[in-house]
């Protein structure tokens, strides 16, 4: 897990992204002048908190008692999970040069009802999660971000008390991938509906 941190901050600091100009990356500037990187990296620190508290009160996994040291041991959890998928996130967005599509939502602008805009919001928050764009323009799945999440959620069952039953692995798996990409498009939706 050391190693993932050291590799997320040599690959993710400024000297190192300086000299690249690829479409990946040119891709990203717009996302990224939106929200700089320390708002999204203090918001994804957050949310590794607040998800190993979460755990943590509900006694999830069982595999780890509810102590200090089950505390660290979710937190870590999340930080192995959230600095991993960030990583494989931006290397494949890297090698297959392809960028989330967002789309312009002009149906979640203000002034339509709630319900309307909400509905609009949510449609654009699942594109922007599962579509992307190849460098000719065509739409595809999203496999940088998908790919990401699943994963970093497989390298994270490899240090879990749920790997040692196959079924509670596949359960972790699906639950964890289903939060995560819902937490995505939730998210991203929310954004569309404070922009307008």
């Amino acid at each position: 897990m050391v190693a993932l941190v050291f590799l997320a901050a040599a690959c993710l600091s400024p000297a190192a992204a300086q000299g690249q100009d690829t479409v990946a990356v040119d891709a990203r500037k717009a996302e990224i002048a939106a929200e700089p990187l320390a708002v999204r990296y203090r918001a994804l620190a957050l949310g590794m908190v607040s998800s190993a508290t979460w755990t943590q009160a509900m006694g999830v996994p069982e595999g780890w008692d509810r102590t200090w040291q089950g505390y660290a041991n979710r937190l870590g959890d999340q930080l192995g999970f959230g600095v991993s998928e960030e990583v494989l996130r931006l290397g494949l967005e890297h090698a297959t040069h392809w960028r989330s599509v967002t789309p312009a939502c002009e149906g979640a602008r203000s002034g339509r009802p709630f319900v309307a805009r909400f509905g609009a919001a949510t449609r654009c928050g699942l594109s922007s999660t599962f579509v992307a764009q190849n460098r000719a323009g065509e739409r595809r799945p999203n496999v940088p971000l998908l790919g990401a999440v699943v994963a970093a959620s497989a390298l994270s069952l490899t240090w879990r008390p749920e790997r040692k039953s196959a079924h509670k692995g596949q359960l972790f798996m699906v639950t964890r991938v289903g939060i995560v990409t819902g937490a995505m498009v939730f998210n991203r939706g929310l954004k569309v509906m404070r922009k307008r």
